[in-house]
């Protein structure tokens, strides 16, 4: 599935999810089943054209109903499936994900760091990627401990790096080309 047909499917999700009042818990809800529907074991049957078309629909609408899918996003799963495009729920669930954040007119951050970082840190570096974003923002937080010390802050797709690792990289740099003059 290209990127545009995933967003078709999120759009159609989106805008009947608009007209019921419930964007967000659509979202959640089509993130439960796309974490479902990526299952290695579950993925195994009802993406194989070997097993019956009966047999993968009435399993997807089981797992549907163990999930609690409301019924436009139960239906949005269980055209997929129909449509043989189940495998791309992951691809729909991103996608709704960008449309909703922009219909609601907030940013996704992500904050890294050598180590876990305090609450009060991740709250000021959370305001200061509101600052840069200039809307509202949700944030996410991971460690690498190849930053060395320092963070980055991943706004939306802009990076701004104040690692560690970074500073050393651009002074050996800078280094380097001042030996070679």
């Amino acid at each position: 599935m290209t990127g545009s047909l995933g967003r078709r499917y999120a759009r159609a999700l989106l805008a009947l999810a608009r007209d019921e009042g419930r964007l967000e818990e659509a979202g959640v809800e089509l993130a439960m089943a796309a974490e479902a529907f990526d299952d290695e074991r579950l993925r195994a049957i009802v993406l194989n054209p070997g097993v019956e078309v009966s047999v993968r629909r009435e399993l997807t609408g089981r797992v549907v109903e163990a999930l609690g899918l409301s019924r436009i996003t139960g239906n949005l799963v269980r055209l997929l499936a129909d449509r043989d495009r189940l495998g791309f729920v992951v691809d729909v669930s991103r996608a709704y994900r960008e449309l909703l954040d922009r219909e609601v007119g907030r940013v996704r951050v992500v904050i890294r760091s050598a180590q876990l970082l305090s609450e009060d840190d991740q709250h000021r570096l959370g305001e200061l990627a509101k600052g840069l974003a200039g809307k509202d923002v949700l944030v996410g937080t991971e460690v690498n401990p190849e930053l060395l010390g320092g963070v980055t802050l991943d706004v939306g797709g802009v990076v701004y790096d104040g690692s560690v690792r970074s500073q050393l990289v651009r002074m050996s740099k800078a280094m380097t080309a001042g030996s070679t003059e």
